[in-house]
C-alpha cells in the first residue's frame, strides 16, 4: 500500500513539474510576443493558465488580471493565431534557444540567479550565455565600474586593480559599456581570468556594437547575462536595471571614475541598498567623494 501511495505521489509530482514547465514556457513566449511583465507575473501568482487567461475572451476576466492589461496587451490578445505563428517561428529560428551554452532563469524557481538577486529586483526572466558556474555562491565576484570616457590615469588604475583581483581568483563583473567596463573585461581575459558582462540589451543587439567581438569572447571564456529576451527592446530603464544586477551579483563594487549624475553613481546607490562593500578611487572632487561616502564607500589608496 505504501509503495503504491509513494508511486502515485511521485507521478503527481511529475505531472505538477511538467505543468509548471509548460506554464513557464508559455510565459516566456508571451513576454517575447509583447505582453507586459506585471500581467504575466500576476497570472503566475494566481496559478492561472496563461493562454486561457489572455486569449479566451468568452470567459469573464478575473478582476486582478483585467486591471493589469494595457492597451497594447488588449490588442495583442485579439489574435491568438498570430501569437501561435510568432511562437512557432521564434522556437524554430532563434539561435539562443538552440545554444547549449544558453540558459533561461525564471523568477520563481530556485536557481543561480534567484540565489543572488532578491525577489523584488529579479525580473520574471533572465538569460545567460556561457559558463554559469561563475554565478555559484562559492565564487568571489567584484564589480569594477566607471565612466565611459575615463582619463589615462583611470585606465591605468583599472588595469592595475583588475590584475590584482584576477590574481586573487575574483570573477570580474561589469556592464560591457565603453571605457572602464571594456578595460576591465579585456584585461581579465588577457590574464586568463573570468568575467561576467551584464548587458542592457539582448544577445542579438550588443551595445555598444564596437564590443560585439568582446561579447563573443566573453560568451566563450566567461558569461554574458541580461534581462532582455531575444524579441524584447532596450529602453532607458534597461540601463538602470542592468546596474541593479551588476551590484547584486557582486560581493563588492570598485568605483574607478564617476560624476554625480551617472550610471556609475546609480550602481553605487544599488550596491549600498544591497548592503555590498563599496571601494572607490579618490575622484579629485570633494562633492563626488562625499556622495560616495554617503553610500558607505571606502576610499582606496591609489598610489
Amino acid at each position: 500500500m505504501e509503495h503504491w501511495e509513494a508511486l502515485e505521489a511521485g507521478e503527481k509530482r511529475e505531472r505538477g513539474e511538467t505543468m509548471t514547465k509548460k506554464i513557464r514556457s508559455n510565459l516566456f513566449f508571451l513576454k517575447q510576443f509583447g505582453f507586459n511583465e506585471s500581467l504575466l507575473q500576476t497570472i503566475f501568482q494566481l496559478r492561472l493558465d496563461p493562454l486561457e487567461s489572455i486569449f479566451n475572451n468568452e470567459n469573464e476576466m478575473i478582476m486582478e488580471i483585467e486591471s493589469k492589461f494595457t492597451d497594447k496587451d488588449r490588442e495583442l490578445a485579439r489574435d491568438y493565431q498570430k501569437y501561435k505563428n510568432f511562437k512557432s517561428e521564434l522556437f524554430n529560428t532563434e539561435a539562443f534557444l538552440k545554444d547549449g551554452s544558453s540558459k533561461i532563469y525564471f523568477k520563481y524557481d530556485q536557481n543561480e540567479l534567484t540565489a543572488l538577486i532578491p525577489e523584488k529586483i529579479m525580473p520574471l526572466f533572465m538569460y545567460s550565455k556561457g559558463d554559469v558556474s561563475q554565478l555559484s555562491l562559492d565564487r568571489k565576484r567584484v564589480a569594477i565600474v566607471g565612466t565611459r570616457k575615463p582619463s589615462g590615469k583611470s585606465i591605468e588604475l583599472t588595469k592595475k586593480i583588475t590584475q590584482e583581483y584576477v590574481r586573487n581568483n575574483y570573477i570580474i563583473v561589469s556592464g560591457l559599456a565603453e571605457g572602464i567596463d571594456t578595460v576591465s573585461h579585456e584585461i581579465t581575459l588577457s590574464l586568463g581570468g573570468k568575467t561576467i558582462a551584464v548587458l542592457p540589451t539582448n544577445f542579438n543587439k550588443i551595445y555598444p556594437k564596437e564590443n560585439q567581438d568582446l561579447a563573443n569572447l566573453i560568451s566563450e571564456e566567461g558569461l554574458l547575462l541580461t534581462a532582455i529576451g531575444p524579441k524584447e527592446n532596450t529602453y532607458k530603464s534597461s540601463f538602470l536595471d542592468r546596474n541593479k544586477y551588476v551590484a547584486n551579483i557582486s560581493d563588492l563594487v570598485i568605483v574607478i571614475e564617476t560624476n554625480l549624475k551617472s550610471g556609475t553613481m546609480n550602481t553605487i546607490r544599488n550596491a549600498y541598498e544591497a548592503n555590498k562593500k563599496i571601494l572607490f578611487v579618490d575622484q579629485g572632487e570633494e562633492e563626488i567623494n562625499n556622495k560616495i561616502f554617503e553610500f558607505g564607500g571606502e576610499m582606496l589608496n591609489d598610489k
